[in-house]
């Protein structure tokens, strides 16, 4: 009796150990997003989220609400060329898969209305220091003597 006590203590701590390891899904949304067909996502800590689609990095604030079901991002890119608030269904599969389903859309000065893009996209995790598509490719090299 005693050891089948124990047992059931030490999977109770197994069980608690291991969900205090995992990544909140705000946490694993941190970091470098590609995807194949659309735009590339970079999601900070701070809740600057910059989106690059053939051309130069667009600027926003993005917001995760993991509390709604189907959990939603709500991005708000009006201060850059995008000009406007986008809302997604988001999806994670794994620590390194997720996908955005485009919902709604609010351009500046008109009323939120359904998004016309239906593709659901998915995005695979960027390791920061894979030398090809990660942050760290870019090196800085000084020339010996220059100002």
């Amino acid at each position: 009796m005693q050891f089948q006590h124990s047992g059931m203590a030490l999977l109770l701590i197994l069980v608690c150990v291991s969900s205090s390891c995992q990544q909140s899904e705000h946490e694993n949304l941190i970091g470098r997003w590609q995807n194949s067909n659309g735009p590339n996502m970079i999601f900070r800590e701070d809740g600057t989220v910059f989106s690059i689609n053939n051309g130069p990095r667009q600027k926003g604030r993005y917001y995760l609400n993991t509390e709604s079901k189907p959990s939603t991002i709500v991005m708000d890119m009006r201060k850059s060329n995008i000009n406007a608030v986008l809302y997604f269904d988001f999806t994670p599969f794994s620590a390194r898969h997720i996908e955005l389903t485009p919902t709604h859309i609010q351009r500046t000065g008109e009323k939120k209305k359904e998004s016309e893009i239906k593709r659901k996209m998915l995005f695979r995790k960027i390791d920061p220091n894979d030398p090809l598509l990660g942050e760290k490719r870019f090196t800085v090299k000084t020339t010996p003597g220059a100002p």
